[in-house]
């Protein structure tokens, strides 16, 4: 009976789908990044500013030594990373993402309204932009399923320069999807190092 208890907890837990909402602001005075209405990034006050804020306790001048030691051998690694990332067969991985049927769903909703400060200059971005909808669910759909894509651009015929976008997406997901995800990755890695 425990075992048969443990079994569903581990099912529920790998297939519930878990929403998470993302929002995202930008303008000329203000900008904001917010999951699940939790205002992590903003130019007044967020959860990251806070966490970075708090004090580190000071390190002896032996440890920074070490540190820049070890920063030079991360470099150096990070130099033979970048050459066997190179590497990568990213046909074979686009390939694997885009045809997988286990994707995450993703629903995008944003708006974007903007003034070049010159009638005609807005006008012929307005054409411009709208040709970009359809490369933009092109690129969502080799990871995500795409349930709902609205990108609305609002020109404004003013004689000064703007800028303001806002973005709403809900990506639902669950660890199941995430961990065969993953295993595409990784299968892409170790097929370009045979």
């Amino acid at each position: 009976m425990h075992i048969l208890i443990i079994f569903v907890v581990i099912v529920l837990i790998l297939f519930i789908p878990i929403p998470l909402s993302f929002h995202f602001y930008v303008s000329k005075d203000r900008f904001y990044v917010k999951i699940y209405n939790i205002n992590l990034l903003s130019n007044d006050g967020c959860l990251i500013k806070k966490f970075l804020n708090k004090k580190k306790p000071k390190e002896d001048k032996g440890k920074n030594i070490e540190k820049t030691i070890d920063d030079h051998k991360d470099d150096n690694d990070s130099s033979n990373k970048k050459v066997k990332f190179k590497e990568i067969p990213f046909k074979k991985l686009y390939h694997n993402l885009a045809y997988n049927k286990f994707k995450p769903t993703l629903k995008f909703d944003s708006n974007i309204s903007y003034s070049l400060g010159d009638s005609s200059k807005t006008a012929i971005a307005f054409g411009l932009l709208y040709n970009i909808n359809p490369i933009l669910l092109n690129i969502f759909s080799i990871i995500f399923k795409v349930k709902r894509y609205k990108n609305d651009f609002k020109p404004i015929f003013k004689d000064k320069i703007l800028f303001e976008l806002t973005l709403n997406s809900i990506i639902t997901f669950n660890l199941a999807k995430i961990i065969y995800i993953c295993f595409i990755i990784i299968k892409s890695f170790n097929k370009n190092r045979r």
